[in-house]
């Protein structure tokens, strides 16, 4: 697995306004910065040190949740990876895909804790057990 670590640097959270009607979740994962590292104790190895900001918002103004921190990659693409950062500020897609899953997936674990704690719906949408003649007909996208 290329990610070796990552580290949460800040965490805010806030509710504003009370839920009235639709609530309305939107999630935005950006890297913000890349930069040359090592890992490792005695065999340094090549490594990206890669800076991100994730922000959920719940829309009408009833809240958000914004979190900044670093993972580090290592991979066979390292160099590319950072040319292209340096030249275009565009990610290497096979860079990008790996820390974005990876990302979603331990940020999200921790906003859904929040969400529950600041009484907002969670980030994402729980799959639910519903009998055959109780499902829904037409639309059945998430809204929180």
């Amino acid at each position: 697995m290329p990610v070796v670590g990552y580290y949460i640097r800040s965490i805010e959270a806030k509710r504003r306004n009370p839920t009235k009607d639709r609530v309305d979740i939107n999630t935005n994962l950006k890297i913000t910065a890349m930069e040359k590292a090592n890992v490792g104790i005695k065999n340094k190895e090549p490594s990206i040190d890669i800076s991100f900001e994730l922000h959920t918002r719940y829309e009408p103004d009833v809240g958000e949740i914004s979190m900044e921190g670093n993972v580090m990659y290592i991979g066979p693409n390292i160099n590319e990876a950072l040319k292209m950062w340096k030249n275009e500020k565009k990610i290497l897609q096979d860079v990008d895909i790996e820390v974005k899953n990876f990302l979603l997936r331990k940020c999200m674990t921790i906003e859904i804790n929040l969400a529950e704690n600041m009484g907002l719906p969670p980030p994402i949408m729980f799959p639910t057990v519903i009998p055959a003649d109780k499902r829904p007909q037409g639309d059945t996208r998430y809204i929180g």
